[in-house]
């Protein structure tokens, strides 16, 4: 297995999932990052197994139809400690319950080994064409505020305090008589 970390953002596309799910699914415990970020902004690192995890997470969830919760735990409790690609098949047992008592009901057996190569060729095409949002303001945003600063800093530079909270004043005493 290679050694990857993949962003946020880079493994919401893989599993064709939103971030915001992403995030909370993170968030519930349902999988951990192998490189968690400490505080607001920081950037959590997700491997290989955890974008395989969230795969067979979400085929719980899509295909059989189980709860999200439920699908998480059943297979926090059946996934391998290290993931390779020696194991074929993940076998997940049926929860017994008052009402499967008696019946022989078949457990669910996921193609982990055709699951990890599937979702090794979608990370290669979502880092081909993966290109990631720019946060913040957009380039030349300093430069345009300062010019619209100084455009209007000259004509202001005439008005005193007292002129300043009139205006203000009188915009406020408008706006109440339009509401009322």
């Amino acid at each position: 297995m290679t050694m990857l970390e993949l962003k946020a953002g880079q493994v919401a596309a893989v599993v064709g999932i939103s971030p915001k799910q992403l995030q909370n699914d993170v968030d519930a415990g349902y999988v951990r990052p192998a490189v968690v970020g400490q505080g607001r902004g920081s950037v959590r690192l997700f491997s290989l197994d955890n974008v395989v995890q969230l795969t067979v997470l979400e085929l719980l969830v899509q295909a059989y139809g189980l709860e999200r919760r439920r699908a998480a735990t059943m297979l926090a409790h059946v996934w391998p400690p290290r993931l390779t690609k020696r194991r074929k098949v993940l076998l997940i047992s049926p929860t017994p319950t008052a009402r499967s008592a008696g019946l022989a009901l078949a457990p669910i057996r996921l193609p982990l080994h055709a699951i990890v190569e599937a979702t090794e060729q979608r990370i290669t095409q979502v880092l081909a064409a993966y290109c990631e949002k720019k946060r913040g303001r957009p380039a030349g945003w300093a430069q345009q505020m300062r010019q619209a600063l100084t455009g209007l800093s000259e004509p202001l530079q005439q008005v005193s305090d007292g002129q300043i909270q009139h205006a203000i004043a009188a915009y406020r005493a408008t706006r109440r008589r339009r509401v009322s």
